[in-house]
């Protein structure tokens, strides 16, 4: 009897030990995880580089970094993708944003497009030796012209485009539009002037080979590069605070320093020197 008194005076003690014990260990507050956003996105010369790397660089990606900072939320990268496949996962709500888009009607379904930008006009790139002053689209009517495949190009570029199709070669990037023209497999090119120009500067044997036609494409509106947020997204009470951030962006001057001045390259101007 006295060994069964023992006993329970033991068990007794233990417990209220671990009980004063546990009650001293510290309890641990994990923080909530910040939601993580997908960006879809191919190489696109001179806004994101996606060659040979892990992770995608440039003016784009660190604009992106900073709005998902603003923003509160992790960003996150597909592997390089192709436009149309992104367009696809966006209406499916399997990736979340998009960049650098214009806008168009069937984009405005799938996604919110969020402008940060002006648009910069594509340009008709041809052979430096060539010396047709080209400064009007009837002067292209006879000649084989390569097209960006997917590329949402202006409203005057796409009307020319649809109305020739029998001499427009569609090609899937710039750098194959530019070895076209190289190689003299077409006499033009109309692609984006930026990441055009880019490329032809990052390639030593493009150097002095070509330049941009005098033609002017702009339609004379000032139409607006977009972020897309996908409606599907699961994140898409994000909407508000993501634009209200894009915004503050443009308003501080944050774009313009991290976008804008590093993508309108001085070097765009040697391209549309006169040939001699």
């Amino acid at each position: 009897m006295r060994n069964h008194r023992l006993l329970q005076i033991l068990v007794a003690g233990t417990a209220l030990f671990c009980t004063v014990l546990k009650s001293e260990e510290p309890v641990s507050h994990s923080e909530p995880q910040q939601p993580e956003l997908t960006w879809c996105l191919d190489h696109f010369s001179g806004f994101h580089h996606y060659e040979d790397v892990a992770e995608p660089y440039g003016p784009s990606v660190d604009l992106m970094r900073e709005l998902a900072r603003r923003s509160g939320f992790t960003l996150r990268f597909t592997p390089r993708t192709t436009i149309n496949r992104c367009f696809r996962l966006m209406e499916e709500g399997q990736v979340d944003l998009m960049s650098n888009l214009k806008f168009s009607e069937d984009r405005a379904k799938i996604m919110v497009l969020l402008p940060y930008e002006t648009t910069i006009a594509e340009s008709v790139f041809l052979l430096r030796s060539d010396k047709r002053p080209l400064t009007q689209f009837s002067q292209l009517k006879n000649l084989t012209v390569a097209s960006i495949r997917g590329y949402l190009y202006s409203e005057n570029t796409m009307q020319f485009i649809q109305q020739n199709r029998s001499h427009v070669a569609e090609v899937e990037s710039i750098e194959s539009g530019l070895e076209m023209l190289y190689r003299g497999r077409v006499a033009a090119l109309i692609s984006p002037t930026v990441s055009t120009s880019d490329a032809i500067f990052s390639t030593s044997s493009y150097q002095d080979r070509f330049r941009i036609a005098a033609l002017n494409i702009s339609t004379g509106n000032n139409a607006h590069i977009n972020i897309g947020v996908s409606r599907q997204s699961q994140y898409i009470k994000l909407l508000p605070t993501i634009e209200r951030h894009i915004k503050a962006m443009q308003t501080d001057g944050t774009v313009k320093r991290l976008y804008t001045d590093m993508v309108l390259s001085p070097r765009i101007k040697q391209l549309k020197a006169k040939p001699e």
